[in-house]
């Protein structure tokens, strides 16, 4: 969601065109379940689609693209083994592309405008190395020069490749640049930002200036001038939008919060502080309207009032409010409660049988109707998850006597650590779920609540909506409370 609103701006206007891709079991098998994944610039999210083979074990999907699309799909019984497990597949806008899955002889066939890039990951697969989530227990430039090699070595298996190999087509050499690119910018910045923490207390004496070195960490990133896979940013403007003012924010929590609580709309007097803070930035109108959009679905937790409504008409233009609007109200279908008859078939389903990320999600809640609900999406691997795990105990102690229910779902974590990390911290007892879902369902719940990073915490609210996921942090015990009155007290 967080680079998808991009679609509020400047290209809002822009018609997009349609990438078709059709896929055919050679067995004509039907009934086989796959998942295609694809990012939605029109719903301003991440979706997972779930098409089923017919009759003739066949199905097709057509999907808006404004740009080339990175598009994944998996099938556990028909397309294990193929390029690591899943099909990648690089779409331009106006195309089709056809898959033929000869599950017979056990080779996967394209035919299409992108046939030739798609056929060679196949015969030529390379995998991408990448930094994601080591940086933590390593100082921030020792971990930027390990990034720095990891991409060189990327370019040079490239190079190696498309050497060895010189017919291969242009296409799948430029496809495996740009996710070496991409896997660099990312890793460069969430360096920057894993480190931010140590960093707090300069970033204060300085004026709430970043320091120095981090800024030419992120500059290193932005000069490759990359594009997120999953939206239209440029990575300037995505450093704008989730590192600068995520750094703002980290400055302000703690103080400036605290002093908003008085009488009235804190959120919106949060809110409106934000933006003069934005407007201050130095960054185009249309990346300043993206900001200000996303900071009032963080600011204000995609509440609509009148009073907001008519703050956001001098903040944003028609078109992006409205975009705004239908985003929200979209937001809500999503995640309002599902029926007490769909909850109650849930229960009664095994887990093991569901893929759908919002049915694997809603059936590890049927039973906690009238409590709340404080989900916390973790990792071993994640620093900052581990930094707030130290605050569980306060947490639980501060809520002791409310009708909360805790669950923790891991992301990613070796069995043995995880059991270890959970003992240590005390994810157990009456009111805790630990749980470790099988990565294919741990990845269906998080893109079916949009989780784009971690840690990060969702609330439910006792008839089974999802209240928010920019809950407060364990760290803030006292805001996580008022906000489980306030549930509680509906």
């Amino acid at each position: 969601m967080l680079f998808a609103l991009v679609a509020l701006m400047g290209q809002a206007q822009v018609k997009p065109d349609t990438i078709t891709v059709c896929f055919q079991l050679s067995s004509k098998t039907k009934g086989e379940t796959a998942t295609f994944v694809y990012p939605d610039f029109l719903t301003c999210d991440i979706v997972a689609l779930k098409p089923i083979t017919d009759s003739n074990g066949c199905w097709m999907v057509k999907v808006p693209a404004f740009r080339t699309l990175h598009i994944q799909i998996w099938d556990e019984n028909k397309i294990q083994g193929v390029v690591w497990g899943a099909i990648n597949l690089f779409c331009r806008p106006g195309t089709r592309t056809d898959i033929l899955l000869d599950d017979v002889n056990d080779r996967c066939i394209f035919t299409g405008e992108n046939a030739e890039a798609h056929q060679a990951q196949i015969t030529h697969p390379l995998k991408i190395e990448n930094f994601h989530g080591q940086m933590f227990g390593i100082e921030m430039l020792d971990a930027a020069k390990q990034i720095r090699n990891i991409h060189e070595q990327n370019l040079y298996s490239i190079d190696t490749l498309s050497t060895a190999h010189p017919d291969l087509p242009s296409g799948y050499v430029e496809a495996l640049r740009v996710m070496a690119d991409y896997g660099f910018g990312m890793d460069m910045t969430q360096n920057v930002v894993g480190h931010l923490f140590d960093s707090m207390t300069k970033i204060l004496e300085q004026g709430n200036t970043m320091p120095q070195e981090h800024l030419d960490l992120l500059h290193e990133a932005e000069t490759h001038d990359l594009l997120h896979p999953q939206g239209l940013l440029s990575r300037e403007a995505t450093t704008y939008f989730s590192d600068v003012v995520r750094i703002e924010d980290l400055v302000k929590n703690g103080f400036v919060r605290e002093a908003m609580k008085q009488k009235g709309d804190y959120q919106l007097k949060e809110f409106k502080q934000n933006c003069s803070l934005i407007d201050g930035i130095d960054a185009s109108d249309d990346v300043k309207q993206i900001m200000k959009s996303y900071r009032f679905l963080r600011d204000c937790n995609r509440e609509m009032t009148p009073e907001r409504e008519k703050f956001l008409r001098t903040q944003l233009t028609t078109d992006a409010l409205g975009q705004l609007q239908s985003y929200i109200n979209g937001m809500k279908a999503k995640f309002e409660a599902i029926s007490a008859e769909e909850a109650q078939v849930l229960d009664e389903t095994p887990i093991d049988s569901l893929v759908d990320g919002k049915d694997i999600f809603q059936k590890l809640i049927a039973s906690y109707r009238g409590r709340v609900v404080y989900v916390d999406f973790w990792g071993t691997w994640c620093g900052p998850c581990m930094k707030e795990m130290e605050y569980v105990k306060q947490l639980h102690e501060s809520l002791k006597g409310l009708p909360v229910t805790y669950m923790y779902l891991a992301n990613n974590s070796p069995e043995e650590l995880w059991q270890k990390t959970a003992k240590r911290f005390g994810l157990e007892g009456d009111d805790c779920l630990n749980l470790r879902l099988p990565d294919h369902q741990q990845r269906a719940v998080e893109e079916y609540l949009g989780v784009v990073g971690f840690p990060t915490f969702v609330l439910v609210a006792p008839d089974g909506t999802i209240a928010t996921k920019e809950a407060p942090r364990p760290s803030q015990p006292e805001d996580v409370r008022e906000a489980v009155l306030k549930l509680t007290e509906k």
